[in-house]
């Protein structure tokens, strides 16, 4: 076994998302229109983000953005095409209907 301490394989957070099939969260775009007006922070890189708020054990959107911002060069496996600001969060969750995620 190498002893190597660079670690380049993908986060078990990584793994887990990358289960999420891409389609079904597509669906949930078109049924519920939540990515309508949105110009960068779109409904897959909320989910993500949630979900990393409940895997991190986050109490506050302080705390995910602070977590998300600090591994920003390693969130590529999260699959997010942006990390929200708290200001951006707090947004997201007042606009965006929670029926996409339940559809999810």
């Amino acid at each position: 076994m190498d002893k190597s301490t660079n670690f380049f394989d993908t986060s078990v957070f990584g793994q887990v998302i990358s289960l999420i099939d891409s389609s079904v969260i597509t669906r949930a775009v078109i049924k519920y229109k939540t990515d309508k007006y949105v110009k960068k922070f779109k409904t897959k890189d909320h989910l993500i983000s949630m979900l990393f708020c409940a895997f991190a054990k986050c109490t506050s959107l302080r705390e995910v953005s602070g977590a998300m911002h600090g591994l920003s060069g390693k969130t590529k496996h999260f699959q997010l095409d942006h990390i929200p600001r708290r200001s951006t969060l707090s947004d997201a969750n007042q606009l965006r209907t929670c029926d996409a995620f339940g559809y999810i």
